[in-house]
C-alpha cells in the first residue's frame, strides 16, 4: 500500500504539513484509477462512445440503474424495477432535492443528535425547523423519540421527514439496531413521517452481520434511500442513486432540477455503468472493506495507547469514523486550540448537533485519508493535549 505523504492530501481547507483527521475522503491509494481508466479506453474504441457527451436521460443512465437494480435485488431482496431508482449527483444532491420537493420553509423533521452536518446545513438552509434526537450505542433512543413526536403531535407540528445514516453513522460510527429500525417503522407509520435513510456507508464493512436497510425491512412503504459511489470509488465521480416507491421517483426525475440538467453527470454514469457490468466494483469494494479494516484496527490502537482515563469512543463495524467523547471537564474548544497549534486537525462535535452546545464534548476522527504513520502520531497529539486540559 502506498503511504502518501502531507503534501498529498487533497482535502479541501487541508494546512500543508497538517494532519487532517477530520477528512471523510478516501486516501488516493483506494481509488482504483488504473482500473476506471482502463475501463475508459475500452469505451472509447466503443462506436457509441460519443452518447457520453450528450444530454441523458432524467432519471439516468439505464445501463447503471440495470446495475444496480439486479445488484440490490440479488444481495438485498427488495425486488425493485428500474422505476424504483434514479441517479443522482451523490447523495448530497439527493438530500437537496428530497429536501425541496418533500418540505417547505417552516416545515419539521427530525435528525439523529449528532448527525451527518452537511445534511444539517442543508436543512437550515431550506428553513426547515429540525429536532434533534439522542442516540446511544444501539442508535436513536426510541423512548427520546416517542417524547419529540408526542410534543410535536401536541404542538400540531408533526415532521415531514426523519433524516438518518442508519448503518455506520457519519459521524459516531454507530450502527442503528434491527429492532429499533422496526420501532421506527412503526412509528412513521403512526405519526404519518417519511424515513430517509442515508445508506451511504453500508458496503464499507467489516462484519457479516449489518441490519437490513428500512427499504428492504418495509418493502420500500414511504421510504427513500440514498447510495454513492463517493466512499467506494471516488468522491470526484459526484455519481449515486436513490431509490424510492414508484410514485415518488417520478416526482423527483420529472421535477425542474431534473428536468433542465439532462440527467446526473451522463459521462460518469456511463463510465461508471461499464465498470460495474464487467465486474470492477463489486471487486473492489471487497478489497477496500480489509483495506478499511486495518486503518480503524490502527487508530482503535493509537486511541487504546494514548487516550488518558475518562474518554471514551465508539467501534465502528464499517464505514469512516470513530466518534469520541471528552470528559466533562475539557471542552472540544480548548482542545481545537492545541492541537490546531500542532497541526492536528479533527471535526468538531458542535457541528454534528442541531443545538451546537451539544457538541461540546465530542468530535469526530476519521481513518479514511491520513497515512498510518499520521494517525499514529495525531491521536497520540490529542491524547497528551486531553491530559493537559484535565482539571
Amino acid at each position: 500500500m502506498t503511504n502518501q505523504s502531507n503534501s498529498e492530501y487533497t482535502s479541501q481547507g487541508v494546512v500543508a504539513g497538517s494532519i487532517p483527521l477530520f477528512a471523510g475522503h478516501p486516501s488516493r491509494d483506494l481509488i482504483p484509477a488504473s482500473e476506471i481508466q482502463r475501463t475508459l479506453d475500452d469505451m472509447w474504441r466503443d462506436e457509441t462512445s460519443m452518447r457520453m457527451f450528450e444530454y441523458g436521460n432524467e432519471q439516468g443512465d439505464p445501463d447503471l440503474i440495470a446495475f444496480l437494480v439486479e445488484r440490490f435485488n440479488q444481495h438485498e431482496q427488495l425486488n425493485i424495477t428500474s422505476d424504483n431508482m434514479m441517479i443522482i449527483g451523490g447523495s448530497t444532491a439527493g438530500v437537496t432535492l428530497m429536501t425541496t420537493l418533500l418540505a417547505q420553509a417552516g416545515d419539521t423533521i427530525l435528525v439523529d443528535s449528532p448527525s451527518y452536518r452537511d445534511a444539517l446545513h442543508i436543512f437550515h438552509d431550506n428553513g426547515l425547523d429540525m429536532h434533534g434526537v439522542p442516540i446511544d450505542g444501539g442508535g436513536v433512543i426510541i423512548e427520546e423519540m416517542v417524547k419529540t413526536l408526542e410534543m410535536l403531535r401536541k404542538a400540531e407540528r408533526l415532521p415531514k421527514f426523519y433524516y438518518v445514516v442508519p448503518t455506520f453513522q457519519n459521524p459516531s460510527g454507530i450502527t442503528l439496531s434491527r429492532e429499533r429500525r422496526l420501532e421506527i417503522i412503526e412509528l412513521s407509520q403512526l405519526y404519518g413521517f417519511t424515513i430517509v435513510e442515508d445508506d451511504v456507508y453500508s458496503d464499507i464493512r467489516f462484519v457479516d452481520d449489518v441490519p437490513p436497510s428500512f427499504y428492504e425491512l418495509v418493502n420500500g412503504e414511504n421510504v427513500i434511500r440514498l447510495g454513492t459511489f463517493s466512499k467506494t470509488l471516488s468522491p470526484g465521480m459526484r455519481l449515486g442513486w436513490m431509490i424510492s416507491d414508484l410514485e415518488r421517483i417520478e416526482q423527483f426525475v420529472t421535477s425542474g432540477t431534473m428536468a433542465m440538467g439532462g440527467g446526473a453527470n451522463p459521462f460518469t454514469a456511463r463510465l461508471v455503468a461499464q465498470f460495474c457490468w464487467n465486474g470492477a466494483w463489486d471487486n473492489h469494494v471487497q478489497w477496500l472493506r480489509g483495506r478499511y479494516q486495518t486503518r480503524r484496527d490502527t487508530a482503535l490502537k493509537a486511541l487504546e495507547k494514548h487516550m488518558p482515563e475518562g474518554v471514551t469512543w465508539t467501534q465502528p463495524e464499517g464505514g469512516y469514523f470513530i466518534w469520541v467523547t471528552l470528559p466533562d471537564s475539557v471542552t472540544v474548544d480548548e482542545l481545537e486550540k492545541l492541537a490546531n497549534a500542532q497541526n492536528v486537525y479533527f471535526a468538531s462535535g458542535r457541528g454534528f448537533y442541531v443545538n451546537p452546545d451539544n457538541g461540546a464534548h465530542g468530535l469526530r476522527l476519521s481513518y479514511s485519508l491520513v497515512t498510518f504513520d499520521d494517525m499514529k502520531r495525531g491521536i497520540a497529539v490529542l491524547g497528551n493535549a486531553i491530559r493537559q486540559l484535565i482539571v
